[in-house]
């Protein structure tokens, strides 16, 4: 059965002043935890109903509890904790963790969610690609799982289903993409200044996976043109990986593609934004083990002069994987130079994370542990010269639970830094565990401004699950964390959109 999707859009982002915490004890309650930046330090607030008290008795007497006068207007900056604020630390200042209005910065502002086609079925967001009017593109993931009366499970192959939300956060359109018999994996998504969207996918090909790009058109999700990118190698598995928009208005799409028999190279490819034809495109390949030379492309951003900057994962051998960034001029060509932080000769398998570009020209590069026993993921800000200008690591962000995650990382428009994630919670008194989501800013010197928890509200003990998959930030520095919210067991799509 088919359910309609649905939007909840909601303003409750729920802190306070970092040196007090109030809790209801109803059941009728929503919590979001608050990090106000300092190790350690993390704040809650608890919104519920409660009943008065029932009194008898003469009601012209001071038993009656009435005070006889009204009580004074909340006031922001007076302290105390009223009405609406979210927090109230004394005074007006917008740069101390409460801000002049008593909202925290990065706390949420509103969330969207859509609903998956059964109970059963999965959908997540992988990809949040702001749009120019103040909306936002949801790329996710479905595959729709069926049972009939008995318990058999039908299930259906990952689709791309698109949603299109307007600045309120309403959905303006929802399409799926490619027919049910095909299967269809979007990796990431990005919208134009006209507002059509472009996703990047991996499909089924006829002898093997293949790259696809295709263009949506902004004003219903109808498709306006699909390109498919096939490795010259037999049977060769091809996997996209990132696309981003081009200073004239062009598309740039990066993959990982098998020309040969020496193993997959990073593939990056210009597609005119017109009819998706093709303007060039280029490979590279790691040294690898002198034969041999598995590469994968990850994320790629692209700066205001042109210049293309791919992470991906270099083959070096058998132990060794390694984190690079790649630099390509903006009309291809060879890479102009390879970024690689960690690589000191020692058994590692390291990734590519997120890749971002301020209009400095500097780039934001993150790395993740792909394989060990403990998590890491590694920040690095570089200069278009190659030149590092700082690092950071999980150390510096994580104060409570385990297995941070970093899902998403991106320069605001004024080169601040918005990093999102996830981790794991365990209540072992009760027994129990579940996700929260992380949202930090940074200046640009890589310096914590403001960082907040987000825990799915819940009336019952066991909050729902929110697994970040991406962060992306608009044009007026809102913060959008997408991902999936999993409720009873139901997967529900989900953006978080974050105040600067």
């Amino acid at each position: 059965m088919t359910r309609r999707s649905g939007v909840l859009l909601a303003l409750f982002c729920a802190c306070n002043d970092p040196a007090a915490t109030t809790a209801s004890g109803t059941d009728d309650s929503s919590t979001t935890a608050t990090d106000t930046g300092e190790p350690g330090a993390s704040t809650s607030t608890t919104t519920g109903t409660t009943t008065a008290p029932t009194t008898t008795g003469d009601p012209t007497s001071s038993s009656s509890g009435d005070p006889g006068f009204d009580p004074p207007a909340p006031v922001c900056g007076n302290g105390y904790l009223e009405a609406d604020e979210e927090c109230d630390d004394g005074n007006d200042a917008d740069d101390d963790g409460c801000d002049s209005a008593c909202l925290v910065p990065c706390g949420l502002a509103g969330e969207a969610v859509a609903l998956a086609p059964s109970a059963e079925s999965e959908l997540w967001v992988v990809a949040v690609a702001p749009a120019p009017d103040g909306g936002f593109v949801a790329i996710a993931r479905q595959r729709e799982i069926t049972s009939d009366e008995e318990g058999m499970q039908t299930i259906g192959l990952a689709r791309t289903r698109v949603i299109r939300y307007d600045p309120d956060a309403q959905p303006a359109w929802d399409v799926l993409l490619a027919p049910a018999d095909v299967r269809l994996t979007p990796v990431d998504g990005v919208v134009d200044a006209d507002g059509h969207v472009y996703v990047a996918a991996t499909v089924d090909g006829a002898d093997g996976n293949d790259v696809r790009a295709v263009k949506l058109d902004g004003s219903d999700g109808h498709v306006l043109w699909t390109m498919d990118k096939d490795g010259a190698e037999p049977t060769s598995d091809d996997s996209a990986s990132g696309i981003a928009l081009a200073p004239d208005g062009d598309v740039v799409i990066a993959g990982d593609v098998i020309e040969g028999p020496g193993g997959g190279d990073v593939w990056v490819g210009k597609l005119a934004a017109a009819d998706g034809a093709e303007v060039w495109t280029t490979v590279w390949s790691g040294e690898g083990n002198g034969m041999f030379s598995n590469d994968d492309a990850g994320r790629l951003a692209v700066a205001e002069d042109g210049s293309i900057y791919v992470g991906a994962r270099e083959y070096v051998d058998y132990n060794i994987g390694e984190a690079v960034l790649l630099k390509f001029a903006g009309d291809g060509g060879p890479a102009e130079w390879v970024f690689s932080p960690l690589a000191d000769g020692s058994v590692h398998n390291h990734g590519p994370g997120w890749v971002s570009v301020d209009a400095a020209g500097d780039v934001l590069y993150t790395a993740v542990r792909l394989q060990g026993a403990v998590p890491n993921f590694w920040i690095y800000k570089v200069g278009p010269d190659n030149e590092l200008l700082w690092e950071r690591a999980l150390a510096d962000y994580e104060n409570d639970g385990d297995s941070w995650s970093l899902d998403g990382a991106a320069f605001t428009p004024g080169g601040e830094v918005v990093l999102a994630g996830g981790f794991r919670v365990k209540d072992k008194q009760a027994q129990l565990e579940w996700r929260e989501a992380w949202v930090a800013r940074l200046g640009g010197d890589g310096e914590v401004r403001c960082r907040v928890r987000h825990r799915a509200p819940s009336p019952d003990l066991l909050p729902p699950d929110i697994i970040a998959y991406d962060a992306a930030v608009g044009a007026d520095a809102t913060a959008y964390l997408g991902g999936v919210q999993v409720a009873a067991g139901e997967s529900q799509s989900w953006v978080g959109l974050f105040r600067p």
